[in-house]
């Protein structure tokens, strides 16, 4: 059954709730340090949507997307997937939920085996989720490349043979075998040129109407955010610190942060750029969670900021658009104007 045609319902296709990342380390001789690389994220996505998840390099972006798949064990929350969470499935049982959710790095080059053929790499998710037929593979193999727009003659190639924009499409048809209801985009265009982006995006655009797959869309270019997603999440330090629709986003940023990057970006706004800290956020080691993970860069900096940290706040009268930050005290009521 596709997943186009798994019923949609109301649950939502995932739910991520309060979810936290650390990392153990040591610092100098035997002393052990901790890094927080997620802390307290939750979001929802539904089928057919796509939800773009934005911020700097270091942000946290790239390790929640594998949290939610398990490739990195969150420490912390819930990752639950229509309706089941995936910390209390067995091992027969999260086998199966994983072929649903699948991912696309940023780096093809290095994600294609360079001594496998793209039919073989292909065959690889059927054979490790035990899907179908053997016998039956390399037509699936061709479909799927047939989908990405590339002919059965690609079966046989080597990914050097191939630009990296046809990498990219032979990893999304790597994503497609296992007939997912999500998968995750991590940086999968940011290394193309424009013109390969946009096709790249049309098909993703298509794949979400046609087959009813929701993506999680991990860039760091709002351009490209604002082109395809429907729900954008912006992070900062490990912490969401802003989720709303796209269209409110990009027409009322609230938190600073979100205001700074959307200042940064040619074509969405003509003013300042983002005062730099000279090191993007993520990579300055641990960050003093005691008060607000933007405090140091932020331009409307108060004195609550150094002290605690801000609680999660709706800040719209149709509970859409949410933001972690002291600015906004409490949601709008009936009457009241929005922040």
């Amino acid at each position: 059954m596709s997943a186009a045609n798994r019923q949609e319902g109301t649950t939502p296709l995932l739910e991520v709730r309060k979810l936290g990342v650390r990392f153990e380390g040591r610092r100098g001789g035997s002393g052990k340090h901790a890094v927080t690389a997620v802390e307290d994220v939750s979001f929802t996505i539904r089928r057919r949507q796509v939800f773009g998840l934005v911020g700097e390099s270091g942000s946290g972006k790239t390790t929640l997307g594998r949290a939610i798949l398990r490739l990195v064990e969150p420490t912390s929350g819930q990752v639950i997937v229509d309706g089941q969470d995936l910390s209390t499935l067995s091992k027969r049982a999260l086998r199966h939920m994983r072929s649903r959710m699948q991912i696309i790095f940023q780096d093809s080059a290095a994600a294609l085996s360079p001594r496998r053929t793209v039919e073989q790499t292909l065959r690889e998710p059927l054979e490790h989720f035990g899907i179908g037929s053997p016998s039956g593979h390399q037509q699936q193999a061709l479909e799927a490349l047939a989908t990405v727009g590339l002919d059965a003659s690609a079966a046989s190639r080597y990914p050097h043979q191939f630009s990296s924009g046809q990498r990219q499409r032979v990893m999304i048809a790597r994503s497609l075998m296992s007939n997912p209801d999500l998968v995750i985009a991590d940086e999968a265009v940011s290394a193309l040129d424009v013109s390969v982006q946009a096709q790249i995006l049309e098909l993703i655009t298509r794949l979400r109407t046609e087959r009813g797959i929701a993506f999680l869309f991990i860039s760091h270019d709002l351009a490209v955010i604002q082109q395809v997603a429907d729900e954008v999440g912006v992070m900062y330090a490990g912490r969401l610190v802003e989720r709303s629709s796209a269209s409110a986003f990009f027409s009322k940023p609230r938190h600073p942060y979100s205001k700074l990057l959307l200042r940064a970006v040619p074509g969405l706004t003509r003013t300042r750029p983002v005062p730099d800290s000279g090191v993007p956020a993520g990579l300055q080691g641990e960050i003093d969670r005691s008060g607000c993970v933007f405090r140091a860069r932020c331009p409307d900096v108060m004195d609550i900021c150094r002290r605690r940290p801000p609680d999660c706040v709706t800040v719209s009268r149709d509970s859409r658009h949410h933001v972690e930050c002291h600015l906004y005290r409490h949601s709008p009521g009936p009457g009241e104007e929005e922040p």
